[in-house]
C-alpha cells in the first residue's frame, strides 16, 4: 500500500502507545505540534543494537554462520552509536548530552551482549539456527488502512525480525528491545508494551494472509548489566543471560481487544478525514511526568517536577 503525505495521516504503535501513557502529551505532541525531542543516551544504544544484531544475522542467513562470525560486530556497533550520537548532538544544537566516561560504559556494555549473543544464538528453542529457521526479513513494513471507512488513516509499523520454521511453517515475530537489567514482572504484565506484538501479529495476518495460528511473537531483550555465575545474589541462571526472550499472551482475546483499543484510539483523535481533533484531552500523571519535557513545562503541563525543585521538596 501507498502513501500519499499529502493528504493521508500516518498512525504508529507509538502514538498509540504514548496516548495510553497520556492522552494529554499526545496531545501536546501531535495536536499542538510541540515537540518532546529530548535526546539521551538510551536512544542511540537502542538504535545502535537493533542496527548491529540485525545485521549479524543478516549475514549469517544471506551467506554463513562463519561469514556473520568474522565480521567486526563490535567495531559495526561502535561507529553505528557514535553516528546516531552525532545525529542526536546536530538535532540538539550541537550541544553534548552524555560523558566520554557514559558513553564508554554503553559500548562496553553492548560489546558484552554481542559477545554473548554470537555463543548462544542457536540456544534456546534454536531461534536462529539456519538448519530449522529461514529468515523473512528484517525491518519488514507493515502499511495499511486500520478502518475502511477512514482510507486517509494509515498505519505504518515496522518489524524488526521475522523467521519461519522450515517443518511446521510457524512464523515468528520479534522484536528487539535493550533494558538495563531486563524486563520484571511489572514490565512484562503491562498491557500496552504488549500490544505492539499483538498489533503486528494482527496486522501481518490481514497483510500477508497468514493464519494467526501459525504466528508466534516474542520480545527479544537484551540487558546491559547482568550478574555473575558465582555471584552470591544470583538466584537464577537466567540473571546472568545477556538475552531475556519473553512471548506475552496472544490468544484472540487478547488479539481482537487490542485491535479494537487501537481502532478506538484513532475515533478518539482522528476525524473521518484524518485530521488529529483540537479538543484537551485529559492528563495522566504519574512519576513519568519528572522526566517528560512538558510535565516540566509550567504553561505546558506542570505536572512533572523540574530536579531542582524534586529535590527541594524531598530534601
Amino acid at each position: 500500500m501507498e502513501i500519499n503525505y499529502a493528504v493521508d495521516k500516518v498512525v504508529s504503535f507509538s502514538q498509540y502507545s504514548m496516548y495510553k501513557s497520556c492522552p494529554h502529551k499526545w496531545y501536546l505532541q501531535y495536536v499542538k505540534g510541540y515537540k518532546d525531542n529530548t535526546p539521551n543516551i538510551h536512544f542511540c544504544f537502542g538504535s545502535a543494537m537493533h542496527e548491529s544484531i540485525q545485521h549479524y544475522l543478516q549475514t549469517m542467513y544471506d551467506t554463513s554462520i562463519k561469514s556473520a562470525d568474522n565480521l567486526d560486530i563490535n567495531r559495526y556497533f561502535k561507529e553505528k552509536l557514535i553516528g546516531e550520537y552525532t545525529k542526536y548532538k546536530k538535532k540538539n544544537k550541537g550541544n553534548h548530552f552524555s560523558t566520554t566516561e557514559e558513553l564508554s560504559e554503553f559500548y562496553n556494555d553492548g560489546v558484552a551482549i554481542l559477545d554473548w549473543f554470537k555463543k548462544h544464538k542457536r540456544g534456546r528453542k534454536n531461534s536462529f539456527s539456519k538448519k530449522t529457521m529461514d529468515l523473512v526479513g528484517i525491518e519488514v513494513p507493515l502499511i495499511l488502512q486500520p478502518l475502511k471507512d477512514r482510507p486517509n488513516i494509515k498505519y505504518v509499523g515496522y518489524v524488526d525480525l521475522i523467521t519461519k520454521h522450515k517443518t511446521t511453517g510457524d512464523y515468528t515475530i520479534y522484536d528487539i528491545k535493550t533494558s538495563k537489567k531486563g524486563w520484571s514482572k511489572w514490565e512484562k504484565g503491562d498491557k500496552v508494551k504488549s500490544q505492539q506484538l499483538l498489533l503486528y501479529k494482527n496486522f501481518y495476518s490481514e497483510l500477508f494472509k497468514v493464519p494467526k495460528e501459525k504466528i508466534n511473537v516474542e520480545f527479544f531483550i537484551v540487558k546491559r548489566k547482568v550478574l555473575n555465575f558465582d555471584d552470591d545474589n544470583l538466584m537464577s541462571p537466567y540473571q546472568a543471560y545477556r538475552v531475556q526472550n519473553f512471548n506475552p499472551t496472544d490468544n484472540l482475546k487478547r488479539l481482537k481487544e487490542t485491535q479494537e483499543d487501537f481502532i478506538s484510539f484513532i475515533k478518539e483523535c482522528y476525524t473521518p478525514e484524518g485530521q488529529p481533533i483540537d479538543k484537551e484531552f485529559k492528563k495522566s500523571p504519574s512519576k513519568l511526568c519528572d522526566w517528560c519535557e512538558f510535565g516540566k513545562n509550567r504553561e505546558l503541563c506542570g505536572e512533572g517536577l523540574a530536579p531542582d525543585e524534586r529535590f527541594f521538596t524531598l530534601g
